[in-house]
């Protein structure tokens, strides 16, 4: 056979062998394509869940926090949760590829849609309602296990997702690993032909399509960087090409998946870090620590002045802040520390990517701004702290080391979490104005001073819980009888804030007109019990009423569900007073019963509200005895008792309010 026959020959197989492998390489690509396609739904599906599951995680915040609280504000996110699931639930169910995603969806839109309309809309109506069992333990069990339920059906969607996620993923790789393989076969009986002919064959084809495979493999585990030259001619060209092409696209859609996932992990975490307390300059703290260095270099916080003299009125009225926090990932930036007053000069969100040809920006500033860029900084969004409409204050974000300016898709983000800060700060800023107006009321009604009669020292302390969810229901009352006979009653009505403290000023008024008649303790306690059945509600409270009476050395005492009060000898011996315990008042139909207790010049009552001697990490038993190990021994000043009371068993901070009334009896008066 001649060489033109044979080359032919040897060309012809040569094409076949490199159509085959050209083939392979082919459908490698087409594959991973389809691959990439359906990596992109499936994450969207589990990106929808995530979405769907924040949907019920606001939609239970929601509800929990009007049933809690009664406050009209957390109804917003509740009723836009309540809106938008029907229809980010059917979109979960379209984007679910498997029949059996498609049913876990259906699931999960089943199960929300059962929460929403036979558990959180019904329980938001009864609280609106005023109904109690809004507030139950049942309701919130009910709440509980649905919204845990639900949760398990996401983890099992979403661990569900992620493991079809990996099995195209290995799919993929195992194509590309089967493709290389065929391809390296044909290659290798490619070079054998080659061997047989001349350099001119090695070197225009062999060589090339090494590289190819070479190429392939390096794609097929993960290197998208790679590159083929592209200096060869024909199909060996278009191959480079073609590697190439699909080795940027790659790379692309890697960087444009991690960037997504950064992006949410980010949100996600703003959502669970921002806001855990009710300060608000605690949460502008988490913010920044949210923030830096994730996202931007330098983070400023900035909150209007009426918002942080938590003046209602005053709100969105100002054009000054506070700088509240600020953090960064170097010291001493030329930015206002903490504590420094700023304008707020724009309630807009403001974007500037570039400060460095930004001219405006540099004309506005002048000498700062070119302090700024000195040190650095290039990219800057400022957005602001929106909530119910009203300007809280600004958010100011800076990059610096990051050499890369802020993006288009970043500023919506920053302004999604300043909204999620915003949000809490606002919940931080309402629950200040409820805790100072409760506190307000309460100390309003309760005596400033006392003019106890002759024969009888009076000291007393009210120490308010430090959460505005606790204060309100503590009181304490001194009035003066005949000469040397004073009435002592110390109260607590069950429930906190400004509802309780209202209760608890009807029940002092109530308790100082019957104190005048001068009934005996049981029978006073037995007119108020009927009074409190009268209020509105169902309302219960704790009292202890007592008449001490110097001139005849007893104190005649009775209780209704109160804590004992204690007593001090003349020679310091202190001890419980044993009272028969009662029942709280407002239950109605029970009885109290009248103690006389044996008092001489010198000794010392002391009447003291549950807040006093219960902590959630002691036994009650254990805290009443440590009070009597304190109150044991000669106490010439009562006030220095009241104190160290107050010092040594008060929890700090206050998890309950505290009232303390001390009587102790003198040399009895003459009538």
């Amino acid at each position: 056979m001649g060489l033109v026959p044979l080359t032919a020959v040897a060309g012809g197989l040569l094409v076949l062998l490199i159509g085959l492998a050209f083939t392979m390489l082919l459908w490698t690509i087409i594959g991973l394509g389809a691959s990439t396609a359906a990596d992109r739904h499936a994450r969207a599906a589990l990106a929808q869940a995530r979405t769907v599951e924040g949907l019920v995680v606001d939609l239970e915040t929601g509800q929990r926090g009007f049933v809690i609280t009664g406050g009209k504000q957390f109804l917003e996110p509740w009723q836009a949760a309540r809106t938008a699931f029907s229809g980010q639930a059917r979109e979960l169910v379209r984007l679910s590829a498997t029949p059996g995603q498609k049913a876990l969806a259906r699931d999960i839109e089943r199960a929300g849609d059962s929460l929403i309309h036979d558990y959180s809309i019904p329980l938001v109506t009864a609280a609106s309602r005023g109904d109690h069992q809004a507030h139950g333990v049942a309701a919130t069990l009910e709440g509980k296990r649905r919204v845990d339920a639900l949760r398990k059906q996401f983890d099992r969607y979403e661990s569900t997702q992620e493991a079809v996620i990996t099995a195209r993923e290995s799919a993929a790789d195992e194509d590309a690993r089967e493709a290389v393989v065929a391809a390296s076969v044909g290659l290798a009986g490619s070079m054998l032909l080659i061997a047989t002919f001349a350099g001119y064959v090695v070197r225009a084809v062999v060589w090339p399509v090494r590289k190819a495979a070479g190429v392939a493999s390096r794609l097929a585990g993960g290197d998208l960087a790679v590159r083929m030259p592209e200096a060869g001619r024909g199909e060996i060209g278009q191959l480079g090409t073609s590697f190439n092409t699909m080795a940027r696209s790659l790379e692309e859609s890697r960087e444009q998946a991690r960037h997504a996932h950064e992006r949410l992990g980010l949100l996600y975490e703003a959502s669970i870090a921002i806001g855990t307390t009710l300060d608000a300059e605690q949460t502008a703290r988490e913010l920044v620590r949210v923030l830096v260095p994730r996202f931007a270099d330098f983070v400023t916080v900035d909150l209007a002045l009426p918002v942080l003299l938590v003046d209602e009125s005053l709100a969105g009225q100002g054009a000054w802040a506070r700088r509240v926090a600020l953090g960064g990932v170097r010291d001493a930036p030329p930015l206002d520390p903490v504590g420094a007053q700023i304008a707020l000069s724009t309630a807009d969100a403001v974007f500037v990517p570039d400060l460095r040809t930004a001219s405006a920006w540099q004309a506005r500033h002048g000498h700062r701004a070119r302090r700024l860029l000195d040190y650095g900084m290039h990219s800057l969004i400022t957005t602001p702290l929106y909530s119910r409409r009203t300007l809280l204050g600004a958010v100011g974000l800076w990059r610096a080391e990051n050499p890369g300016p802020f993006a288009g898709d970043e500023l919506s983000d920053a302004e999604e979490i300043a909204a999620k800060a915003a949000v809490a700060i606002d919940n931080a800023l309402r629950y200040a104005r409820e805790h100072d107006t409760a506190l307000t009321l309460q100390r309003s009604m309760l005596p400033r001073s006392f003019s106890p009669p002759g024969g009888i020292e009076i000291a007393h302390r009210y120490l308010p819980a430090s959460d505005a969810n606790e204060v309100g229901g503590d009181w304490y009352d001194v009035a003066a009888m005949t000469p040397g006979r004073a009435a002592l009653a110390i109260g607590d009505v069950m429930g906190h804030g400004i509802p309780a403290a209202a209760v608890m000023g009807q029940m002092r008024s109530t308790l100082r007109a019957l104190a005048r008649l001068d009934l005996p303790p049981d029978q006073l306690l037995h007119h108020l019990d009927q009074t409190m059945q009268d209020l509105d509600g169902p309302i219960l409270a704790t009292c202890l009423y007592g008449v001490c009476d110097a001139a005849a050395n007893r104190c005649r005492l009775a209780r209704a569900g109160h804590p004992p009060p204690a007593l001090i000898a003349p020679d310091g011996t202190a001890r419980l007073v044993d009272l028969p315990s009662g029942a709280p008042l407002g239950i109605g139909g029970i009885s109290f019963t009248t103690t006389d207790v044996p008092v001489v010049p010198g000794t010392v009552l002391v009447l003291y509200t549950d807040g006093l001697v219960e902590a959630r990490e002691h036994d009650l038993d254990e805290r009443l005895e440590e009070l009597t190990r304190l109150l044991a021994g000669t106490h010439p000043s009562l006030d220095e008792l009241a104190d160290t009371l107050i010092d040594r068993l008060a929890p700090s901070p206050a998890q309950d309010d505290i009232a303390l009334l001390i009587a102790r009896v003198g040399p009895p008066i003459l009538r």
